[in-house]
């Protein structure tokens, strides 16, 4: 594909944006003047570690995705571009909350991912911001801390809010909170650090980081959910280079003995999906940073013979 082509696709896919989600721009428009004043495009994924991964993307299943995309751009993410159609992005720096649609029971808090956290600058400004803003946040009870606040998005994904008076921007993702047995503990390492390239995190026990957050593990007291049929679905990691590099470290996984829900296939993002060992699906792609940042886009992504509705 040459420039001019590549070029004239990607303005495709922006009038597409614009044209499908039209509503919920309106409404992210309405909800960051509220929320936070204009501030330059600042969500976007972090560099890969050694291994050529980072955080990508946390996938919430609901069934109402507008809805739920009130909750996540009312927290302070933007509205990120439509590469495929089949999910809402919601951007935030380190991370894409991709909102799918489908039924879900329950709400996050008690299954194996339990919750999301992110940190802000001002913990008491930004709660009495969007307790005033009324778009679809919901304060929750949680344990005694200071800087520390717990909501709820309208399909009851759990968010922990943490203070971080360092921040140059206003929220940035920090972690995913696992619920887990205490004899599954000892599988992490071998896991997210041997194949994926996690680096232990200094002073905090069973916390782990890689480029745009970390996950944190804590002891469940009793027998956490599957997260089948729960809102908080999975987790995503990219693969930085190219497609080619993501279906070498999928085989990689498989010559290592994961066990995979789906192994890769050829698709505008790639795709394979590794089960972790608490059964959490580590879903591994490249590309989605152009959900963050229209400047990203991979011209994979983007190609007629890789989409599903008819080319432009």
């Amino acid at each position: 594909m040459d420039r001019q082509d590549c070029a004239g696709q990607q303005e495709a896919v922006r009038r597409e944006h614009l044209g499908s989600h039209v509503v919920i721009k309106l409404i992210s428009i309405v909800i960051l003047g509220i929320v936070y004043p204009a501030h330059s495009l600042w969500a976007q994924l972090a560099p890969a570690n050694e291994l050529n991964v980072a955080w990508s993307h946390v996938h919430v299943i609901v069934p109402d995705r507008d809805k739920e995309a009130k909750s996540w751009l009312t927290l302070g993410g933007q509205l990120g571009n439509n590469l495929t159609g089949d999910n809402v992005a919601v951007a935030f720096p380190g991370v894409v909350i991709l909102l799918g649609q489908g039924d879900t029971k329950g709400g996050s808090a008690g299954s194996v991912l339990d919750h999301v956290a992110f940190r802000v600058q001002n913990l008491q400004e930004s709660m009495a911001k969007w307790k005033a803003a009324n778009w679809g946040l919901r304060e929750q009870p949680g344990p005694a801390a200071q800087r520390q606040a717990f909501l709820a998005t309208l399909n009851a994904v759990k968010i922990e809010i943490l203070e971080d008076q360092s921040l140059k921007v206003p929220i940035v993702f920090d972690h995913v909170h696992f619920m887990v047995p205490q004899a599954g503990l000892q599988k992490i390492d071998g896991y997210y650090a041997k194949l994926f390239g996690f680096k232990p995190a200094k002073g905090q026990p069973y916390t782990y980081s890689l480029p745009g957050g970390k996950l944190v593990f804590s002891i469940a007291t009793a027998p956490a959910a599957s997260t089948a049929g729960r809102p908080l679905d999975h987790i995503g990691f990219d693969i930085a280079g190219s497609h080619d590099n993501l279906e070498a470290f999928s085989k990689t996984l498989e010559a290592n003995g994961v066990e995979f829900r789906s192994t890769y296939r050829k698709s505008p993002m790639g795709n394979s999906r590794p089960l972790d060992p608490f059964g959490v699906m580590t879903e591994l792609t490249h590309g989605v940073a152009g959900y963050a940042d229209f400047k990203s886009i991979d011209p994979a992504v983007l190609p007629c013979e890789n989409r599903s509705a008819k080319c432009w």
